[in-house]
């Protein structure tokens, strides 16, 4: 019970290095002319068609500009209530397990974090209003990569344990400064003494506007992690290897993502609540750790940096 009560204790303090991006607080002005038809068609299993939730969120999509301005109204909506019973947090639950697993995730994605909570506990809710109401708005995370592992990386990084026989990649996060912000001054003045951040490059600066990195994982196809749906495909980025040396309680992570929509994915954050002072261990089942979902997130392809931007970021 104490060590359950270590790995909750760590895990607000690692949401910093998770979650994203300057939440603005007015509302959007509609575009004059409506956005491509890739920004609107939702990308699920063809078994969810008719799914009476899914319906739901169809019904929710009228008079939004895009799949990502539907999320922006249901990020407002969790913030009012990220209760289990929350049907905002219903429907991400839902597209989640109808979402798809693709088999590669490559190059840079700009971030958004949904929700946060305390896996199913009543009163988790409590977190996304902590997150909401103190450094939400001037997150320092801002986005990943995925690149291709090299055989001989992850043989290092992993001690052998993965093959690499389904394609493999070595992630890392991405952070930005608000030299006006204090709180994020001070986020990543204890993310870069905590993570050991390294500058980015002039041109990733110029291209894409972080100013760190770090923070690595080895992300693959993978069964999830979620007991409500253990025989579900997904994208898994995991955080756990030991020569990762990614601290606590990073250390105890394994995000997963599916495709919503073209070019966007939708992710959950699993933290290991238990053997939280032992090595990860690949070959045990991953059901002992008993890994709890922390919360939604969202990646995107350079193509909804406009939307983004336009949706979270006006008053920057």
């Amino acid at each position: 019970m104490k060590i359950r009560r270590l790995g909750f204790s760590t895990v607000f303090v690692g949401l910093i290095f998770l979650c994203a991006c300057n939440l603005a607080s007015q509302d959007k002005a509609m575009n004059e002319s409506p956005l491509p038809s890739k920004f609107s068609q939702f990308r699920l299993e063809a078994q969810c068609k008719d799914d009476p939730l899914l319906c739901e969120v169809k019904r929710d999509m009228q008079g939004k500009s895009s799949i990502l301005d539907l999320m922006k109204f249901y990020l407002k909506e969790l913030e009012e209530d990220a209760s289990p019973d929350s049907p905002s947090l219903m429907k991400l639950a839902k597209l989640f397990s109808c979402g798809l697993a693709k088999e590669r995730v490559e190059g840079h994605f700009y971030g958004i974090t949904l929700v946060l909570k305390k896996g199913d506990d009543r009163y988790g809710g409590f977190l996304n209003q902590l997150w909401a109401t103190t450094i939400a708005s001037v997150s320092p995370w801002d986005a990943k990569i995925f690149d291709p592992v090299e055989p001989g990386q992850l043989r290092f990084y992993t001690e052998g344990s993965e093959k690499g026989r389904v394609p493999t990649y070595l992630g890392i996060n991405c952070f930005k400064e608000y030299e006006g912000s204090l709180s994020n001054v001070s986020s990543m003045a204890v993310l870069n003494f905590w993570m050991k951040l390294k500058d980015a490059s002039e041109e990733e600066k110029r291209k894409y506007g972080y100013d760190k990195k770090g923070g690595l994982f080895i992300a693959r196809q993978a069964k999830s992690l979620d007991l409500k749906n253990p025989d579900k495909d997904v994208f898994q980025l995991n955080y756990r290897w030991k020569k990762l040396e990614n601290l606590p309680p990073n250390g105890y992570l394994i995000d997963e993502i599916v495709q919503i929509a073209d070019g966007l994915y939708l992710g959950q954050l699993f933290y290991a609540t238990t053997h939280l002072l032992e090595d990860f261990d690949p070959e045990r089942n991953p059901h002992e750790y008993k890994y709890e979902n922390f919360g939604y997130f969202l990646l995107m392809d350079d193509d909804w940096k406009e939307e983004r931007e336009r949706l979270f970021f006006q008053n920057q």
